[in-house]
């Protein structure tokens, strides 16, 4: 079958509206919305148009959808940014994830039968994996990442990374796409549809064992964390001029109530410790003291700046984390390196993970961005950190998509997360992603969270082998393209 004796052209009232739905669909299935079934159905009915029409044409309309579902999705997120870097993100992206469709639409009419569907998930698999290893944004815009809340879909990402998901949805995008024109081959359907459906069935079936195997209420031992967001930075007033002390008097008041309930490991949102240079030998006595006072961890984010005034004077801003244990040690310090490309008036941590033995199990943190690049987290997963401990700072826009993201990252490694947030949502998971407690800024009055949560790491097959896995997606696309190139070479 050649290209062009697919296109079963439909009215064009039909296939634009195919292509309004599918962006429509797609838009709001990422970034500042959650729809997960709309995620799947989106990409199917964008690939149905594309098919309906010659190449170019049919290609430069995708590429506009694309676009525009990237500036539904995520225009508020940018818009911090200014209008320019907005417009300019919005383009880049939409052109990116419109090559996916280019590739289907110029391979998959050219490889017999039901191989053809492997062609479009290939290819969003592949294009996931050059961003998760080149973008400096990090995973932003993943396709898994709609797929929050699903648990037992979630699991796979245990196995395969975020790559895993991508896959599937886009394999069931192209499936229906398949059957759609194929639909007087009923044989032939029948045979493609159990072989998706045997797939999607042992990753469901899977995930639902893996969750029902480990149930919460199994987990032999917790502690108690307790998350404070005390006053907003961007909410009480601005610290670059106002008094720091009154800011970190109420901070070390609730982490004293917090102790005293019981608590045994308090973090503190980013920006939490906004201090200059000559001030923050001060501040972190103070957090020694109280630790060693009451006998507790503290995760203490420090943003510290050159002057008093909040000028790096030509000294370029620290944004770290320190961890002091119950003795009044600093025992970790973590200096954050994500998102560095848009904070370019801090100094850029060097991608290396700690992790320091407690007691109760192996504790790890990172600081808000840096949860967003899954090949530097790996680490978590190899180290055996029970609970990563991320102090961050979000705004209205990226509420709560960002903090969704950081839960993918726990269960790929295995590992328990307190992800506290100024300005955004707080949430404690355990290693399989449950929700443990959870607290949003804006919808609250007490911002303090407080969790009983498992220290325990869980081995994952992602862990052991799951950059191994990433790369079948680029080998198989490369596969596909070599086999077209040796086939057209025989003909000619």
């Amino acid at each position: 079958m050649n290209a062009n004796s697919e296109n079963q052209t439909q009215r064009p009232i039909v296939s634009v509206g195919l292509l309004l739905a599918g962006t429509l669909l797609v838009g709001f299935s990422m970034g500042q919305w959650l729809a997960p079934l709309a995620a799947w159905i989106g990409p199917a009915l964008i690939i149905r148009f594309s098919r309906d029409h010659k190449l170019w044409r049919g290609y430069l309309l995708v590429v506009i959808a694309c676009i525009l579902a990237m500036f539904i999705g995520f225009s508020g997120i940018w818009a911090q940014w200014g209008l320019w870097m907005a417009l300019i993100i919005g383009v880049v992206y939409g052109i990116l994830w419109s090559l996916p469709y280019l590739s289907d639409r110029v391979m998959s009419p050219r490889l017999p039968g039901f191989s053809g569907t492997l062609v479009y998930p290939l290819a969003t698999t592949t294009l996931e994996f050059i961003i998760n290893h080149t973008n400096p944004l990090g995973t932003w815009g993943a396709t898994g990442f709609t797929q929050f809340g699903v648990l037992p879909i979630m699991q796979l990402v245990s196995v395969t990374g975020m790559i895993g998901i991508t896959f599937l949805m886009g394999w069931f995008a192209s499936v229906t796409n398949w059957v759609w024109q194929n639909h007087d081959r009923r044989t032939e359907i029948l045979r493609g549809l159990i072989a998706f459906g045997v797939v999607f069935a042992i990753v469901f079936i899977f995930g639902f064992i893996r969750i029902n195997l480990n149930p919460a209420s199994a987990t032999p031992e917790t502690i108690r964390v307790a998350g404070i967001t005390s006053a907003s930075t961007s909410e009480i007033f601005d610290i670059r001029t106002a008094d720091p002390m009154p800011y970190w008097d109420a901070y070390f008041i609730e982490t004293v109530r917090e102790a005293q309930a019981g608590a045994q490991v308090i973090v503190w949102p980013e920006l939490a410790g906004f201090v200059s240079f000559s001030e923050e030998s001060s501040m972190i006595a103070q957090a020694q003291e109280v630790a060693l006072q009451h006998e507790i961890y503290i995760a203490l984010p420090l943003l510290t700046i050159g002057s008093d005034t909040g000028e790096p004077g030509g000294q370029l801003a620290e944004n770290k984390l320190l961890l002091i244990d119950p003795t009044g040690q600093v025992i970790m310090e973590h200096i954050k390196y994500g998102g560095h490309i848009l904070e370019s008036y801090r100094i850029k941590g060097d991608e290396r993970l700690q992790a320091v033995t407690t007691p109760f199990g192996v504790l790890s943190g990172v600081i808000c961005w840096d949860m967003d690049y899954p090949t530097i987290i790996h680490q978590a997963g190899e180290n055996g950190t029970g609970l990563m401990l991320v102090p961050s700072k979000d705004w209205l826009e990226i509420d709560p998509i960002h903090t969704y993201m950081a839960v993918f990252r726990a269960i790929e490694n295995g590992m328990s997360l307190i992800r506290q947030t100024d300005a955004g949502l707080s949430i404690a998971v355990d290693p399989y992603g449950r929700t443990i407690a959870q607290t949003d800024f804006f919808g609250a009055t007490d911002r303090t969270m407080v969790a009983q949560v498992p220290v325990i790491h869980v081995t994952t097959i992602y862990t052991l082998f799951g950059r191994w896995l990433e790369w079948l997606a680029p080998i198989g696309l490369l596969f596909f393209i070599l086999l077209l190139w040796i086939r057209r070479g025989r003909e000619g």
